[in-house]
């Protein structure tokens, strides 16, 4: 779903919008009605409403890229590291063989 934009330069272009509620009176039996908003999910546009049209205005500011401080909980899991199964060293492999031959489940293939 989109919503007609009016940029500085005079074009009309169309962003992605959603639907929001307007509220009219807290209370009311009436059905819930929705207006299309744009999203403000573009980084160089901000979205305002000026009577019933919209217009796009230039960001301000900066962006950057939010990195977590710590390392999360689960790289400290073996099993939960994206190369777990892939490097197989000689005592994981040792240790594989024994408990399958323990288990009879070593030469079902």
């Amino acid at each position: 779903m989109t919503i007609a934009v009016r940029f500085p330069d005079g074009s009309i272009q169309n962003v992605p919008a959603q639907l929001r509620e307007i509220s009219d009176s807290p209370g009311s039996k009436a059905s819930p009605r929705f207006e299309r908003v744009p999203l403000n999910c573009d980084s160089n546009w901000t979205f305002h409403r000026h009577g019933e049209n919209w217009y796009a205005m230039p960001r301000s500011g900066s962006l950057s890229a939010l990195r977590p401080v710590v390392a999360e909980w689960w790289r400290s899991v073996a099993h939960m590291e994206d190369d777990a199964g892939k490097a197989v060293g000689p005592a994981k492999t040792a240790r594989g063989q024994r408990q399958r031959q323990r288990s009879g489940w070593g030469n079902a293939a």
